[in-house]
């Protein structure tokens, strides 16, 4: 019932076929999909985190379902891995695109990464599959927590240029020792990261937001000198943010794939070659594109999605 009321009230609205408008709808019949691809008469549920990048990848996978033929639910934007992990394996999405990393660690429970984006994705699909879970693509960028610091940080805060340095800064200067994280990060991440480099954040100085605050209270330096950041985002350009070198890649990169049920996979294999096809599309730099559309020039993840497709040849 839980997982119910969160899909009620976490998705962006009804339906993407129901809320293309004519133009677009010419554009989804035309181009590589409609030609390649025929999924008429199917209907799917899409899902996605509630984070931009995240919502781009769900719209851009329902508008490309639409444009070979399929009906599609958008149910984009649940709140964080666990609901649309949970929405997924219960049958209340179909699909969603997520992290090889985040696969490995939070749903598989390994305490320790595979050296390798390739070889992460590869052993995190293999032992998923063992759920029921396929990886499909998988995308060519790999999103990444990171932590960054203002570019013109003040004081002593302006000098640390890595996560090595943190330990020393901390014991100088406990004062000024504040990070700023979404509660996934900070639930996930945080102890791993700090055990891993010896460092420790005061636990009163440690201040769960929103992440998209994360951005905007480091780049002002209050009220945290850190945070935590996706290397993705076009807001660690504009705003002057600086990341730190991860010098012991605890943060390892985390190939995007799209995930779904084998049973879903089994009965549509052409979703796997739409994937492929997709995720060969999506590089570091286009996500870091479409990202900025959306969070720096006030395009909606609609918009961002149709660009990508119609860009690449996808659509019309």
């Amino acid at each position: 019932m839980a997982l119910a009321a969160v899909l009620a009230t976490g998705c962006s609205g009804a339906s993407g076929s129901t809320e293309q408008t004519v133009p677009e709808q010419q554009q989804l019949a035309s181009g590589l999909i409609a030609r390649e691809f025929d999924l008429a008469g199917v209907h799917f549920t899409v899902g996605s985190k509630e984070f931009t990048e995240q919502v781009i990848l769900g719209k851009i996978m329902a508008y490309a379902l639409n444009a070979a033929g399929a009906k599609t639910t958008d149910q984009t934007g649940l709140s964080g891995s666990t609901i649309a992990r949970s929405a997924l394996q219960s049958g209340q999405i179909d699909m969603y695109w997520e992290y090889a990393g985040t696969g490995w660690s939070q749903f598989l429970q390994h305490d320790k990464p595979v050296p390798g984006d390739v070889e992460q994705f590869h052993a995190t699909a293999g032992e998923d599959s063992r759920n029921g879970i396929a990886w499909l693509g998988p995308a060519r960028f790999g999103n990444q927590y990171a932590i960054a610091r203002a570019g013109n940080a003040p004081g002593p805060a302006g000098e640390v240029n890595s996560l090595g340095q943190l330990k020393e800064f901390v014991a100088q200067h406990p004062d000024q020792a504040t990070l700023c994280g979404a509660s996934e990060f900070l639930d996930r991440e945080l102890e791993p990261f700090q055990e891993a480099y010896d460092v420790r954040f005061p636990s009163t100085q440690v201040y769960q937001n929103a992440f998209a605050l994360n951005y905007v209270n480091v780049a002002k330096a209050s009220p945290c000198r850190f945070a935590e950041v996706f290397t993705t985002d076009a807001r660690i350009k504009s705003m002057n943010l600086h990341v730190l070198h991860d010098e012991k890649t605890q943060f390892s990169t985390q190939l995007a794939a799209l995930t779904t049920r084998n049973d879903v996979a089994r009965e549509h294999p052409q979703i796997a070659e739409l994937a492929r096809r997709l995720g060969h599309e999506l590089t570091e730099d286009t996500m870091i594109e479409l990202n900025g559309m959306v969070d720096l020039e006030g395009a909606t993840p609609d918009e961002a999605a149709l660009h990508f497709l119609r860009t690449r040849g996808f659509i019309g």
